[in-house]
């Protein structure tokens, strides 16, 4: 397809890629000497390159998640005395006779 003395191509292509960004380098020399000037309109010989690129979209999802709180109530009856006191006084009469009785 091409005349090598008319046209030398020479590609050194360098193609990196984290999935989220390419880094290309490329080098192209092109010797157009002793080139024939009907060369520079023929398209026939168009050389194709094909470069994979990959693309990371992030797609959010939600996932639903309920907490639910039980609330655990524990009643702990304890028991303590209670003093009280009360005081009673009775009255008693006591008659070691009378002045008539005594004698």
């Amino acid at each position: 397809m091409y005349n090598s003395e008319y046209f030398q191509n020479t590609n050194d292509m360098n193609v990196t890629g984290n999935n989220n960004t390419v880094n290309q380098e490329m080098d192209v020399n092109v010797n157009m000497n002793n080139m024939n000037p009907n060369m520079m309109n023929n398209t026939s010989g168009v050389q194709e390159r094909v470069i994979h690129r990959t693309f990371v979209h992030e797609v959010p999802h939600t996932c639903p998640i309920h907490t639910k709180i039980v609330n655990h109530h524990v009643y702990k009856h304890t028991y303590r005395p209670v003093y009280t006191c009360s005081e009673e006084n009775v009255c008693s009469n006591v008659q070691c006779g009378s002045c008539c009785q005594f004698q």
